[in-house]
């Protein structure tokens, strides 16, 4: 019975510094981030050739590269009025930010907006992105030269 008195304490100890450890490891985003894997992440892991249902198509055709062309303006133009349009293409109802504004591609993929220039260089940024936090970004400079 001594002997039960004198490893009690030392096992309860245990048992708590492995509850705390468990529970602090939940919090890692590292060990967060395996749990929350899909079955496609984990079977290319694993290097399985797993036979695609109809499901894991969708899914896949989801998880698409991104991708972003701005169409207008060109690089490097000098342009003589203060507005100008910005239009290009990304992926379906991707999500859109030109300098300030944000918006959403259409279902097609096509965006548009008009950005208000200063005089002398403007730089404008197009960033697309997706759900999951991928994205794409360009780098316009635009010269306006008012006609004063």
């Amino acid at each position: 019975m001594t002997m039960v008195k004198k490893f009690f304490p030392a096992l309860l100890i245990v048992i708590i510094l492995i509850l705390i450890y468990s529970y602090y490891q939940k919090k890692n985003p590292a060990i967060n981030n395996i749990f929350n894997l899909k079955k496609e992440q984990i079977d290319n892991l694993k290097g399985s050739t797993a036979q695609t249902t109809g499901l894991q198509q969708e899914t896949t055709n989801d998880l698409k590269e991104i991708f972003l062309q701005v169409n207008e303006p060109k690089n490097n133009i000098t342009v003589s009025n203060q507005a100008i349009t910005v239009t290009g293409k990304t992926i379906s109802n991707g999500f859109v930010f030109v300098n300030d504004q944000e918006f959403k591609a259409d279902e097609n993929g096509i965006f548009s907006t008009t950005v208000i220039l200063e005089e002398g260089e403007n730089f404008i940024l197009i960033v697309a992105s997706d759900d999951l936090g991928n994205s794409a970004e360009k780098d316009i400079v635009v010269n306006l030269e008012s006609t004063q």
